[in-house]
């Protein structure tokens, strides 16, 4: 019994081991295009991935600088059609996820500092946007938008104004 119980533990401390470091937003918003595409081949340009099983990222390139400019994780796909990306677990900083209710945003984010019904082009994101806007005073120049639908976060963007 002890040894089925060490090999047990000894295996998933190896999983665990192996297991992929998860990547932040703000790092895809960081890594230039061509560093993406080398460290995920399957990325091979702006669009819509499926990562995983519904979780799907949205990469928008700002052309002069090849750089993203907006990165959006969302529960269902963000785009008529998307292309199956590299299996990568992909996560908001502050640790806000999908499926949580807005009671728990405002928890770990603090009240927006504003949130409105989303706009045309934003509504297949989620009903209600939060806004989390950087300041120039703090140092950042990126923002946050949370999106809801039926009081839970069904996407998570971050995003350059243009």
């Amino acid at each position: 019994m002890r040894r089925v119980a060490l090999g047990a533990v000894l295996l998933l401390i190896a999983f665990g081991a192996n297991a992929a470091d998860p990547i932040y937003l703000d790092e895809l918003m960081e890594t230039p295009l061509a560093k993406l595409q080398a460290t995920f081949p399957q990325l091979t340009k702006e669009g819509c991935y499926r990562v995983a099983e519904n979780r799907y990222v949205l990469i928008t390139i700002e052309k002069k600088d090849q750089k993203p400019w907006r990165v959006v994780l969302a529960s269902e796909p963000p785009c008529r059609r998307f292309e199956t990306g590299p299996a990568i677990d992909v996560r908001e900083r502050a640790g806000v996820e999908l499926g949580e209710s807005q009671i728990e945003v405002v928890k770990k984010m603090g009240s927006p500092e504003m949130s409105a019904q989303a706009d045309k082009d934003n509504k297949r994101f989620g009903d209600w946007e939060f806004f989390y806007i950087c300041k120039v005073s703090a140092d950042c120049a990126r923002h946050t938008s949370i999106y809801i639908r039926n009081g839970n976060v069904t996407a998570i963007a971050e995003w350059y104004s243009q």
